[in-house]
């Protein structure tokens, strides 16, 4: 009889955890980033609103961050007659988050997805090949301005976030800088555009 019982512990335990495992939830999330390009991934639930929050930081540390990095790329005498890139640059966001019921189905639509893309890419590096070479290498400096923004933006975001508390309350005092509407909102970019100036 004892046999019996332990069997049927073992199998409610088998039981429970796979109705937990079961009840998580996972998500492909898209997340737009600095400099504009797009990922996706999965993740969790619980790694999801991590992410979410730590987005809502950088929401509002992004344009004390774009200022910081305005002010030492102007004092830099290598960048001389070079515009600084920082009014291009869009805070961080979650463009799209669809919920899976387990990490498997997740990971396959990703990669069905993924496989989607990579053919619409195909297609779009076919009709570059058409494009004049001047408004190619027009693309190409427009690119790199925006990947030289994000160098010098990105540390200085990372440092204020890692801040914390008391980045927090320095940036509430400043007022504008911390009132940060929707990702590209009015807010944002006006305080960029005044930090660039």
């Amino acid at each position: 009889m004892s046999a019996w019982k332990w069997v049927m512990g073992v199998m409610a335990i088998i039981l429970t955890s796979l109705t937990v495992q079961a009840g998580d939830d996972f998500y492909i999330v898209k997340v737009k980033g600095l400099d504009k390009q797009t990922d996706m991934k999965t993740m969790s639930a619980k790694e999801y609103k991590a992410l979410e929050e730590e987005i809502k930081l950088e929401q509002k540390y992004l344009p004390v961050a774009v200022a910081e990095a305005a002010k030492e790329w102007r004092a830099d005498e290598f960048n001389k007659g070079i515009p600084f890139a920082g009014n291009k640059l869009v805070p961080r966001s979650i463009m799209m988050a669809t919920k899976y019921s387990s990490s498997e189905k997740a990971e396959e639509a990703l990669s069905k997805i993924e496989e989607l893309q990579s053919k619409k890419g195909d297609r779009e590096s076919k009709k570059k090949t058409t494009k004049s070479k001047d408004k190619l290498s027009k693309e190409a400096k427009q690119e790199n301005d925006l990947m030289a923004a994000v160098a010098a933006v990105q540390p200085k975001l990372d440092a204020l976030i890692a801040k914390g508390g008391a980045g927090e309350a320095k940036a509430e005092a400043k007022g504008g800088a911390a009132g940060v509407e929707a990702p590209g909102g009015a807010k944002v970019n006006a305080a960029v555009e005044k930090a660039i100036k």
